[in-house]
């Protein structure tokens, strides 16, 4: 009788315990499973954005030649005239200036971000390396080279990098790159965006 009743209570011991294990993994299945929704607020993406700063999204390296001339002057016999031949490499940056964003460039329709874009714009015009393959003066070489030139030769080919990648269609390139670039970030957190750019502005810096 005492080996019965042993075997009884050691039963029901096996039942109480795979039901308190069944249960605590239950419990913990539907802890792991339960969804966590995040408020998404106009400002808490405006927040998240502007610390990007700004999306450099396109860069143009060019090379262009400046040629320069100045007139002589008769009572030196024109010796002080001066020609010049430099071949200049610049680099040209076009993205968003994100900083420019406000509040009502945001909208939140449901769950998805929905963003109006500031106009694209020129951010950088450097100039890299000035190389000079001529400059002499006059005929004869007499006369001291004029050091002016050389600030003439930098603006002459700033604007001429500018005007190249403004043909190349820069702007372009930096809208399509700056309107991908958000939408990879927003998905890459996992959330809905509708990413909208401005109408193209003039190329100009």
């Amino acid at each position: 009788m005492k080996k019965i009743l042993s075997f009884l209570l050691f039963a029901v011991l096996l039942v109480l315990a795979a039901a308190g294990g069944w249960y605590y993994a239950h419990s913990q299945q539907q802890q792991t499973a339960k969804p966590v929704h995040q408020a998404i607020s106009r400002e808490g993406v405006l927040t998240e954005i502007k610390r990007l700063n700004r999306l450099e999204s396109t860069a143009f390296h060019i090379d262009t030649i400046i040629k320069t001339e100045k007139q002589g002057n008769w009572y030196m016999l024109w010796q002080d005239a001066q020609t010049g031949l430099f071949m200049a490499r610049g680099q040209v940056v076009a993205g968003v200036d994100l900083d420019k964003l406000t509040v009502e460039n945001v909208q939140i329709v449901d769950d998805t971000v929905i963003l109006s874009l500031p106009p694209v714009e020129i951010l950088n015009v450097n100039l890299d390396n000035i190389d000079v393959y001529d400059i002499k003066t006059g005929s004869l070489g007499l006369t001291p080279i004029d050091k002016t030139v050389f600030q003439e030769v930098q603006d002459k080919a700033k604007q001429q990098v500018l005007e190249s990648a403004c043909k190349a269609g820069i702007l372009g390139f930096a809208q399509a790159q700056a309107q991908t670039q958000l939408e990879t970030l927003f998905a890459l957190a996992q959330t809905k965006v509708s990413v909208y750019p401005s109408s193209l502005p003039p190329c100009k810096a």
